[in-house]
């Protein structure tokens, strides 16, 4: 019964979110926190016993997140034109980014567990998620590499394609095919936040949250009055769930 109450306040929690945002104006910072820290919030006070290893799989995605955003906000494959705070990470990485990508990684993970995981493994680091570490590590290592020595690199044409195809695309394949029965549950929880980052990404475009200014893009969409990328479409709101849980399960879960 909990859970069924829970999940429909979690279906009607955008809407309501929907009205806070326009109703107060509030910007794109207070936005991750009224559309993915409220729920965040609920999942924690049900699921203490997780709060550990979701918080530690989020600041995780940090790094990467910088890395990604760095040479979107760059090149134009999207932008945050407002920030809350008078500079920004290397000159372009706003907070808005850092706090919308860990609570995001945060209340998929929680809302995962709480919702389809039967199996708590209180253990968070193995041979898998330290290799994972390592290759973050070096990955972001070569970015501050180039950034400072050779930053023209970073200029990648097409690069919302380019990252969607290389690091969101592989992964949810890899699980569906070798783990289909992990998919299947990966799949109910991605369903959930398909419905939550289309209201939030209409919500985001009607408010100025964010914008894609570039025209290196493979096509668009339009819903309800606003149009975006294709690629924000296909790789964010349909399948960047499926790839967080993915990469979760992989390294962290052990695909039970």
């Amino acid at each position: 019964m909990q859970k069924k109450i829970t999940l429909l306040f979690f279906i009607l929690w955008p809407i309501f979110a929907v009205w806070l945002s326009f109703h107060f104006r509030i910007n794109a910072f207070f936005s991750t926190i009224v559309f993915y820290g409220i729920l965040s919030c609920v999942l924690s006070i049900y699921r203490p016993y997780w709060i550990k290893k979701a918080i530690t799989v989020s600041l995780l995605t940090i790094p990467i997140m910088i890395v990604i955003d760095y040479i979107a906000e760059s090149t134009g494959a999207w932008l945050i034109p407002f920030s809350v705070l008078p500079y920004r990470l290397f000159g372009y990485v706003p907070i808005e980014v850092i706090m919308w990508a860990s609570l995001h990684v945060y209340a998929v993970i929680m809302f995962y567990q709480y919702f389809f995981e039967k199996v708590f493994i209180k253990k968070i680091w193995d041979k898998k998620s330290e290799r994972l570490l390592l290759g973050e590590m070096i990955l972001f290592t070569l970015f501050l590499a180039l950034l400072f020595l050779v930053p023209r690199v970073l200029n990648i044409p097409y690069w919302y394609s380019v990252f969607g195809l290389v690091g969101i695309l592989p992964a949810v394949i890899f699980e569906d095919f070798k783990y289909p029965k992990v998919f299947q549950k990966l799949l109910k929880t991605a369903i959930f936040f398909f419905y939550l980052n289309f209201v939030y990404e209409i919500t985001a475009l009607k408010l100025g949250w964010w914008s894609f200014p570039s025209k290196q893009i493979i096509g668009q969409v339009s819903f309800f009055g606003v149009t975006f990328p294709f690629e924000e479409f296909f790789f964010w709101i349909v399948l960047f769930t499926l790839s967080i849980l993915s990469y979760y399960e992989y390294f962290f879960n052990k695909e039970k």
